[in-house]
């Protein structure tokens, strides 16, 4: 044999096993857990918001999924235990107020007479709104903890007043 060959023989060897060992060292990142499920409030589903996962692992990320009207979710996370909140404060209904001008602006009569009008009317209720306890907005004060096992899991996250 010749030495270009057994140089061959012991780079593609070294290869290997680094690769071997490369793909070990991937492979045992957090076994993942695949959520799905309805979140519920009044025995009804929640149509909208946004629901976030924090695992209690701190090198662990929140996850977060953005319900549909139909208060379904499907996530994928770390198993293990995660704290569960919810946010749909953006379908809350807002009262039409007219904007402040800067000083010295000043529009046109019939723009200021429209904006005052406006301003008079009834906010407009969203569908997906649904005044849920300030509690559930925050994860440090939601309590809705879960435990989240590793492979396919459907589960019903129902907050409550």
């Amino acid at each position: 044999m010749s030495d270009a060959t057994v140089s061959f023989k012991w780079l593609n060897a070294k290869f290997v096993g680094l690769s071997l060992g490369l793909f070990l060292i991937v492979g045992c990142g957090p076994r993942m857990g695949y959520l799905s499920g309805e979140v519920t409030y009044r025995d009804k589903p929640v149509p909208g918001g946004i629901l976030t996962f924090r695992p209690t692992v701190d090198s662990y990320n929140s996850v977060s999924y953005e319900l549909g009207r139909d208060g379904k979710f499907y996530v994928e996370i770390p198993a293990g235990q995660a704290t569960v909140c919810i946010d749909n404060l953006e379908f809350e209904p807002r009262s039409a107020t007219m904007p402040a001008l800067p000083p010295g602006m000043s529009l046109p009569p019939d723009v200021v007479k429209s904006m005052q009008a406006s301003s008079k009317e009834p906010a407009k209720v969203s569908d997906r709104w649904v005044k849920l306890p300030s509690k559930y907005y925050q994860v440090e004060t939601s309590g809705i903890k879960i435990e989240i096992k590793g492979g396919k899991q459907s589960i019903q996250i129902e907050f409550k007043d």
